[in-house]
This record gives structure tokens, sequence and C-alpha cells, in this order.
């Protein structure tokens, strides 16, 4: 006789809730992977690992709009801290501009680059109680503002006012101060530094036809990127990343070498992350660390490669822009699982810049004639969550699902989710009960399917898109009830 055999998958719960599976990016119903795992996650927190539920939504600054302080300006960078309590800046176009944690300021901001006829503003550093601003007069050359305090600035202090003035390259800065309490700079193939007087812009050569992408300081030295050759796009560079000890007039030992193209380089508690391009398919894009002379990959993924403006921390996770996303990988507690996600997207099409400098993330954005400096807030209705396929069945039995129950936490006006069965290799999908708060209903379990399905494999889909940016839907467990009979 045929032989029945019932159990229960469980999601969440005591496994938690993982982040995408290996390899996410080159199947839409992956059955690799833990059962946690997902094969798509958009704008979901997976950041407290007992539940599954919304990543935040972008509200506007006060004033952060095109119509406000901000205007037809895309922030391409902000500082990743504040100068004083509640006030930091950021740069876009020819602007620079004062925040707070709720609003671009008017009081005597923004201040307008002028001294060229071209100019795009790329980066800032905070050095020595004051702020240096990197632009390029696109096609000519760049140079350093300086904004001293709220009143004073002066838009070409660097080719007018330190020893040794100069004018910069026209290309990409990125800057850091380093552990030598100097500042050094991305500047085409240089880099260059500045140490409270005397302003060096060629202190460290590189190839003719490199460029210095990202800086930042480990081990008591300047870690620098270069791109070699310097093109962008569809193409193969032989880039590398160099070791300076700020002094020399050349690297330490051997660069450690990376096929491809480098995006950015951070650093946190004495490990350097590194973003790298090595393909141009979907999953070309690697995040990973640097492990003494060579480069580790911890994830592969798809989308694009963020520059140094690009990446930074946020609640313990690092996170970084990949197209309009924002990613975020790791673990708030050493002892739950790691994991990678896509926490938010930009309020419009194009990323300029993310940072944390008062705690909550902002994310700089635009679309054609809208322009966006906000700050996370709320919940996102874009939010989806899709888990691996599962199969179920083989060639001696067959399987079904019996129903599927969601255990959640309580809800609050508005919240909702809806779930979508997908099953034998993505050909049929079925939707399932939707589960909406109800003043009268304060349970916390529900059925969403209690008729049986005979299936060969599924795929759980999760959506908020009926949902709530005010009261989320946080899910704990999924059961999913399965039984299989057996031929003899």
């Amino acid at each position: 006789m045929p032989k029945r055999t019932d159990y229960t998958i469980s999601l969440g719960g005591k496994n938690g809730w993982g982040g995408l599976c290996p390899s996410y990016f080159d199947n839409a119903y992956p059955f690799y992977g833990n059962k946690n795992q997902a094969s798509e996650t958009i704008d979901v927190d997976l950041s407290d690992p007992n539940v599954l539920t919304q990543g935040p939504g972008i509200t506007a600054l006060t004033g952060g709009i095109q119509t406000g302080e901000l205007g037809s300006v895309l922030i391409t960078g902000i500082l990743k801290h504040a100068v004083t309590s509640g006030v930091t800046y950021a740069c876009g176009a020819d602007k620079v501009f004062r925040l707070t944690p709720t609003a671009v300021t008017n009081a005597n901001f923004p201040k307008t680059i002028s001294a060229g006829t071209a100019n795009v503003s790329t980066s800032l550093v905070y050095y020595k109680s004051k702020t240096y601003i990197f632009w390029n007069d696109t096609g000519v050359d760049g140079d350093i503002g300086l904004l001293t305090n709220d009143t004073t600035w002066d838009h070409d202090w660097g080719s007018t006012v330190p020893t040794d003035k100069a004018n910069i390259e026209d290309a990409p800065h990125y800057g850091i101060v380093g552990g030598d309490d100097v500042m050094a700079f991305t500047n085409g193939m240089y880099v260059g530094t500045y140490n409270g007087t005397t302003l060096t812009p060629h202190d460290l050569d590189f190839f003719t036809d490199s460029e210095t992408s990202s800086i930042t300081w480990n081990g008591n030295r300047y870690k620098i990127a270069v791109n070699r050759p310097n093109i962008s796009g569809s193409n193969f560079n032989q880039s590398a990343v160099y070791t300076w000890n700020g002094i020399s007039s050349s690297w330490e030992g051997d660069p450690i070498e990376v096929n491809g193209e480098i995006g950015a380089l951070y650093t946190k508690n004495g490990i350097t992350y590194i973003w790298w391009k090595d393909g141009t398919s979907l999953g070309g894009y690697n995040f990973g660390y640097i492990n003494g002379s060579v480069t580790k990959s911890i994830r592969r993924y798809k989308g694009s490669l963020p520059n140094q403006n690009q990446v930074g921390e946020h609640e313990g996770l690092i996170t970084w822009v990949t197209d309009n996303k924002v990613y975020k990988w790791g673990a708030r507690d050493e002892q739950t699982e790691v994991k990678m996600f896509h926490y938010c997207s930009g309020k419009d099409t194009t990323i300029g810049a993310i940072a944390a400098p008062f705690g909550d993330l902002l994310v700089s954005s635009n679309l054609t004639t809208a322009y966006s400096l906000g700050k996370i807030s709320g919940y996102s209705i874009d939010a989806r969550y899709k888990t691996i396929a599962m199969p179920i069945s083989g060639p001696e039995f067959e399987s079904y699902i019996d129903n599927i129950i969601v255990d959640f936490e309580p809800l609050s006006t508005g919240a909702k989710c809806d779930f979508n069965l997908v099953y034998n290799k993505g050909a049929s999908t079925q939707a399932l009960t939707q589960i909406a708060y109800a003043a009268a209903d304060a349970s916390t379990r529900k059925k969403i399917l209690d008729k049986s399905y005979k299936l060969e494999d599924f795929r759980l889909d999760v959506s908020w898109k009926n949902g709530s940016t005010t009261n989320p839907f946080k899910i704990r467990n999924i059961f999913i009830k399965v039984h299989t009979i057996t031929s003899n």
C-alpha cells in the first residue's frame, strides 16, 4: 500500500530569516541555498533576525527637493559625520549645502563654486575643524574650496592660498584624514596631500594610464585603489591596491592585484572592504575584503559599482549603493547569521551619495528634473521577499501542500501582507489569503492556505504592496504543512 508521511517546513523562527541566497542573480527560481534564504529581496529589513519586515521608505528633508533649497542638484558627497551637534555638509554640482537632521538649511547657504565655467563638486573632507570641498572645472582642471565656517567660504582656496598652492587634476576626488593627521585625496594618476600648511597635489604618482579611485587608512598606512587602464564601461582592467606610508616617494612592497575595476575601499575595525567589478554579466560585481596580499570575495551581487561616497555603514552593517538600491551586509550580533539584503531604494532612479552623520541614513537621488535629499523614514510598500525554491517531490513519491500558517507580530491600523504560492518550476502561481489588520481581531497566527495542492516544488512570495507606510507587518514564522505519498 502507498505510505503517507506528514511533515512541516518552518521558515523563520529559531533559524531566523536569511538574506539573498548564493548566486541569486543567476536564476529566478533557485534550489541552491538554505531554506531560510531568499531568491529576491526588495526594500526589506533583516537586521532583526527574529522577523521579516518592510525596509524603510525615503522622505525628503525639509528643503531637500528641487523646489526647495536643494534646487536641481544631485548631491554627490555627504560628510559621514557631524561637524558640530546636529550639523554637517554636503556637495553636488557647483553647490555646497548645510544639513541638519531634518533640513537642508538656507542660513548663508548654499555656497556656490564660481571660479570655473563648468564646475562639479565631487566630495568633502573635514580636517582640522574646517571643511574642504573638491571640485572640477570639467575638461580643464580641479580645485579645492575651503569652508572655514558657515559664513566664510573660499571657492578656489587650493589654487590661491596654501603653501605650494596649485590646481588639482580634473578627476574624481575622494579624500580622508589619515592616522598621520594629514588629508590625503585621489587626484587622477596621483595621490595628493595637505598637512595643514602645504598642499602637495602630486605627492605619490602612479602610471600615466591609471586613475586613483579610492583611498582609506589601515595598519598605519594608506591603502589606495588604482584602476589601469583608466577606461570605464564594459572593459577589462588590471587594477591594484597599493600601500603607502605617506612619506616615501613610492609605495611599499607589491601591490594587491585585482583583475577588474575597483570602485571603493572602506575600513571598519581594522578590516578594509573592497568593491570591484570583474565581469559584464548580472553577477559581475564583488564585495569583499583585503586579506594580507590578496582580495577575498565575500559575496557577488548584481547592479553597479559604488564609489567612495556610496559606501559606509549604518547600524553596524556595511552599506553600499548598487543601481538605485542600498544593500546591507553583516550581522548586528556576532552570534547571529551574516546576511546580504536589499534594504531600501532611492526616492528617485539615480543615487548620488549615502551617509549617516546623524544616525539615520541619508540618501540623495534624482530622476530627470526631480531631485531629492532624504532620510529613511517609515516603511516601504514596495517591499518584496521571495524564498528560494524548495523541491518536495521525487521519482518515487508525490507531495502535497495542505496548508500554510503565518505567525506574525501584533498588527496596527493599515498593516497588510499578501502571499503567492509559485510552483512547478515557476509555471503556476496561486494567490493566497491576504492578512490584514482588523480592530476586532487581535490574533497573531493565520492560515493563508487550507486547500491541498499537488506540487513538485514551490517558492513563497511575500509582498507588502497593500500595506502601510507607518505600521509594519512583521512575520515571525511561516509553517508549511506537507504530506507525501510513497509508491510501493
